[in-house]
């Protein structure tokens, strides 16, 4: 049985749970130590929403550290393949990580 494209399975714009080791850890400037990674996780976890797709098999989404954030004026824009999105699972409020 053929799966549908993840383009036609995504939630746009709703939460999804990622590892946070998919954001880079290099400083964001020179003399600024701070990384995507610190700023954009907490506890090896960050929440990512997907805003379109190229159709190249790449993906423009927004990241942040909280699942509840707005993506249109909070978060940082990230670009993501087919592979890093299949890491997701989408956000579930009632559902405690263990």
């Amino acid at each position: 049985m053929a799966q549908t494209p993840l383009a036609k399975r995504i939630w746009y714009l709703h939460p999804y749970v990622l590892p946070a080791d998919l954001l880079s850890d290099e400083p964001t400037h020179d003399g600024d130590p701070s990384s995507l990674r610190a700023d954009a996780s907490c506890e090896g976890t960050c929440y990512a929403r997907v805003l379109r797709a190229f159709g190249d098999g790449t993906y423009q989404t927004r990241v942040a550290a909280t699942p509840g954030f707005n993506p249109h004026q909070e978060g940082y824009t990230l670009v993501l393949t087919e592979a890093q999105l299949s890491q997701a699972r989408p956000w579930n409020p009632c559902v405690r990580a263990a």
